[in-house]
């Protein structure tokens, strides 16, 4: 995980690591999410609070088996001890969609759209949020049995290692060097992603803060229809398109010459009409110092000049580096459970660490970025930390 880079720590502090890290879940009311789903009905003590906790604790410190999971609970703050048994039957019987729910409540909390807000700022040059929309494989490290929906003691399907394992479909915030979930669906891993593109829309038109985003994504998501459909409601967007589409030229806008050190580029501005779409977008080429050529297919006014296209859509990599975060130093593709619901209970629960571990590398400064963040989580836990501003 890198070179270890200490924080400074103020022993004076009554907030400790484990505290600051779950202060966030105080702006969602999990009781009231537990009622809904009918969590503790019929058992004195439903310890949803706790048993969450624990899910997302070991969704950024992965324990190795149940039993050490358990040792943790009994020796780090703010957690109650769990036995391996109860953590794995609450995890597989308890409805996924619980989590998913205080998933959402907690991105539409005041605290993070303050954060956001604050996020955006700082990057002057841009007045609209972009979202990016991208998708990954999230390979299973054992067998996943898929009960059906009508009769959960029988299996329709078990889902084995080695096998493409389950699609994770995202929509996050991507400004400057900030990034946010804000939807996400789990398919089958052999499900092509262009299907749940519409859903990752509809989960970021609830946003407040995003009401005139400029959507960026890449070829996986290309579908001509899509394109026009976007365009009639007004919606920006920015993706790749093959150099040699078919596409008829009606206007050559500009040129524009780039030279730096790397050499002189080009960039070409057109307005075309897209193959028997009869509807017309803005083309940008870009051709590079070897005449290898790139071609972005964007519905943005020319108020936004050719390189700040590209550099809008060079920020979805922000989802790339996401992705890559949550499987190197996450419990993302490891899970305890081998049943479906366990399966999904324990990812939201690692997105909702996620959120959390963003949320506090914010208010507290480390250096070292997530992995920093992660590795000052996992060391310093129950230690106070000196608060920052």
């Amino acid at each position: 995980m890198g070179t270890q880079i200490d924080s400074p720590i103020d022993s004076s502090s009554p907030s400790s690591v484990g505290a600051e890290f779950y202060s966030l879940l105080d702006a969602v009311d999990s009781e009231s999410i537990a009622d809904d789903f009918e969590i503790g009905t019929y058992t004195a003590k439903h310890d949803f609070v706790n048993h969450l906790k624990v899910a997302v604790f070991e969704g950024v410190h992965p324990s190795d088996s149940l039993d050490e999971l358990a040792e943790r609970t009994d020796t780090h703050d703010e957690l109650e001890y769990m036995a391996g048994s109860t953590f794995s039957r609450l995890t597989n019987d308890r409805d996924y969609r619980a989590v998913v729910r205080l998933f959402f409540e907690l991105l539409h909390s005041p605290q993070l759209y303050h954060q956001r807000g604050v996020q955006r700022k700082q990057l002057d040059w841009l007045e609209r949020a972009v979202v990016a929309t991208d998708s990954t494989n999230l390979t299973l490290t054992r067998s996943v049995a898929v009960p059906s929906e009508s009769r959960a003691t029988e299996i329709l399907h078990v889902i084995e290692p080695g096998e493409k394992g389950l699609h994770f479909n995202l929509a996050a915030r991507v400004d400057g060097n900030a990034k946010h979930p804000l939807g996400v669906t789990l398919t089958p891993g052999v499900m092509r992603e262009p299907t749940q593109f519409d859903h990752l829309q509809s989960d970021v038109e609830v946003f407040a803060d995003l009401d005139s985003p400029i959507h960026v994504f890449d070829r996986g998501y290309l579908d001509y229809e899509r394109f026009c459909s976007l365009k009639k409601q007004n919606k920006d967007f920015i993706c790749p398109l093959q150099t040699d589409a078919r596409v008829d030229v009606l206007e050559h806008v500009q040129d524009v010459e780039i030279t730096d050190e790397q050499g002189t580029r080009h960039l070409r501005d057109e307005r075309i009409e897209l193959a028997e779409t009869n509807e017309e977008f803005r083309r940008i080429v870009f051709e590079d110092v070897d005449s290898e050529e790139l071609a972005y297919l964007t519905t943005l006014s020319s108020g936004y000049a050719p390189v700040e296209v590209i550099s809008i859509y060079t920020l979805r990599t922000m989802v790339e580096i996401l992705f890559r975060e949550l499987k190197q130093y996450t419990n993302i593709e490891n899970f305890h459970s081998q049943s479906l619901n366990g399966v999904l209970f324990k990812i939201f629960c690692t997105l909702i660490g996620y959120v959390l571990v963003e949320w506090f590398r914010q208010r507290h400064p480390l250096q070292g970025g997530v992995p920093g963040t992660i590795r000052t989580i996992r060391t310093r836990w129950n230690t106070s930390l000196r608060t920052y501003g």
